[in-house]
């Protein structure tokens, strides 16, 4: 069910055109910009995005402008563990990864200690209203996000499209503190 439901999400997500990718990203950038979380984090963690994910290119560049300790994870695929690695030169600085995915450079990115990340903004296929995410099947942030300190901010950014009432989820699914898409922001229920 989990494995139909991701590709159903990830083809609505691919048949939208670069406009509306960049018209939502620059939305969703400016929305976590105002969140209290963002103004007073010093360390962040974000994702480089692939495949028509909400563009992280320039919330990277402005948080950086603003003198945040941006990171981006390094997929070591073997062990399933994500490593934080500091984004020190956007444009030389990154390389492609496991997964054809963009992270730093191993030789300019100091890894950064995973208790030092005051907010980490994942990536994710679909989440459900409740902050629920819905990952690509790897299970790489679900066990990353178990270590991180219990004060951090976890963040998901969407579009509309990729928001459900409910998602398909086991027990070790993360459930995340704030959900941002281009027309809302939504906190759990918590119990």
């Amino acid at each position: 069910m989990k494995k139909e439901f991701r590709k159903k999400v990830i083809n609505l997500r691919k048949e939208k055109d670069k406009d509306f990718i960049k018209h939502n990203s620059d939305i969703i950038t400016d929305k976590l910009l105002n969140l209290d979380c963002i103004k007073n984090a010093k360390n962040i963690m974000l994702y480089l995005d692939f495949n028509n994910e909400v563009s992280t290119y320039s919330l990277i560049k402005k948080l950086l402008n603003l003198g945040k300790i941006v990171s981006s994870p390094i997929t070591l695929k073997e062990e399933r563990k994500l490593i934080p690695s500091q984004i020190t030169d956007l444009k030389n600085g990154i390389q492609y990864g496991a997964y054809n995915i963009r992270e730093p450079k191993p030789e300019c990115s100091p890894a950064i200690n995973i208790k030092d990340l005051d907010v980490v903004i994942v990536p994710a296929v679909a989440y459900d209203k409740n902050c629920y995410r819905l990952g690509y099947g790897g299970g790489f942030y679900d066990r990353f996000l178990e270590n991180l300190r219990k004060d951090a901010v976890t963040i998901g950014i969407a579009f509309d499209l990729q928001i459900f009432d409910e998602v398909p989820k086991e027990p070790h699914d993360a459930q995340l503190d704030y959900i941002v898409t281009e027309s809302r922001i939504l906190t759990p229920n918590k119990k």
